[in-house]
């Protein structure tokens, strides 16, 4: 055989063997990662879609499926078969739109469109498996399988998370005559998780539906990212995210939205909260990426550094997932870039505006 052909061989045979053992650890890790975003009701990453596409887009078919498996048989030993349906459903399948488009070449915001899309679709079958096993318990049910989760968890998981908040509560300001120990975290966990249930039925909506939209984006830009470090994407099928923004259709009808929701949480329905909830983080969630984007134009303007770029979008990504507050702002910064930036929605219109014909005094002479 051919020393460049064996040299091929080897280079194919470096990243598949490397992709597969990453696709064990995070489908062994997939159904903790996805119980813990639920816990914190922020928005739920399918993190399995993700990991996915990107598998798919380095490497093939074959990590894709080893971690699909990896996840099931976790999730099944952990959750039992129901769950693990419901998490393969709403994580996994999607990808594969994702890896087609990719490596299909197609336009980029086709591949976007059609990756948000899949998510969303994939959540709401997820969610028609889960009504259909759960009822109206589906909250009740994931509070249960919540609280059994964190009981078996031994103590040396908790105890880092222990010495963080005693660590943390005397810089908030909150005084306490003992130190925190596992035993009055748990205590205090499961007393939190009842009176949370209701927090959790108005807040899960939301945060599944940000998640899947927030899950769809970052699936397509990195399984494309990825084609095209491999010099396998072309101008048209990837692009970065200095040339991201909302369409104008789309920025007024999410502002739109969002004023429909906040009339019916006004109204006092009884599920009003709820879907005010529900479009204000999927809303939020369109924004902050904007935001994000347009934070990006503005210092690759000021020609700042590759790196230093990334690091303060990743850094205040990560931000406005876990801090509620940090995402509300991006939240609303997107919003003044979508409507009166130098893409907005309101420049636009007032550009493409038709022009006042010119006062003529003669015009009747």
């Amino acid at each position: 055989m051919d020393s460049r052909q064996v040299s091929v061989a080897e280079a194919n045979r470096g990243p598949l063997a490397g992709s597969i053992l990453l696709a064990v650890i995070v489908g062994a890790l997939l159904p903790v990662i996805a119980l813990t975003q639920i816990s914190l009701l922020v928005p739920v990453l399918m993190l399995g879609g993700i990991m996915a596409a990107y598998l798919g887009a380095r490497s093939g078919w074959i990590p894709v499926g080893v971690l699909a498996v990896a996840s099931g048989v976790s999730t099944g030993f952990l959750m039992g078969g129901t769950i693990t349906l419901v998490l393969l459903v709403a994580s996994i399948a999607p990808s594969a739109v994702v890896v087609l488009g990719a490596r299909s070449k197609r336009p980029f915001f086709e591949q976007m469109n059609a990756g948000v899309i899949a998510f969303i679709g994939a959540l709401v079958a997820a969610t028609l498996v889960a009504y259909t096993a759960y009822g109206g318990r589906m909250i009740a049910r994931f509070v249960d399988v919540l609280r059994a989760e964190y009981n078996r968890m031994p103590d040396a998981t908790l105890q880092p998370m222990v010495e963080w908040m005693n660590a943390m509560l005397p810089v908030a300001g909150t005084a306490r005559e003992q130190a925190m120990t596992v035993a009055s975290f748990r205590a205090q966990l499961s007393g939190v998780l009842d009176l949370m249930q209701q927090t959790y039925a108005q807040m899960i909506p939301g945060a599944l539906l940000s998640g899947a939209i927030l899950s769809g984006v970052l699936s397509v830009f990195w399984a494309n990212w990825t084609m095209a470090r491999r010099g396998m994407a072309t101008n048209e099928s990837f692009v970065g995210m200095s040339g991201w923004t909302l369409p104008p259709q789309l920025t007024l009808g999410a502002v739109g939205l969002w004023a429909v929701g906040l009339l019916l949480m006004g109204t006092g329905r009884a599920n009003g909260t709820t879907i005010y909830m529900t479009i204000s983080q999927a809303v939020g969630a369109a924004f902050a990426v904007q935001a994000l984007c347009a934070l990006n134009r503005r210092m690759l303007r000021a020609d700042r550094p590759l790196r230093r770029r990334r690091l303060l979008i990743g850094l205040l990504a990560v931000a406005g997932l876990l801090l509620r507050g940090v995402g509300a702002a991006l939240a609303y910064v997107g919003v003044a870039s979508a409507l009166f930036g130098s893409h907005g929605a309101i420049r636009r219109w007032m550009q493409n505006r038709p022009m006042d014909p010119p006062d003529d005094d003669n015009s009747d002479q």
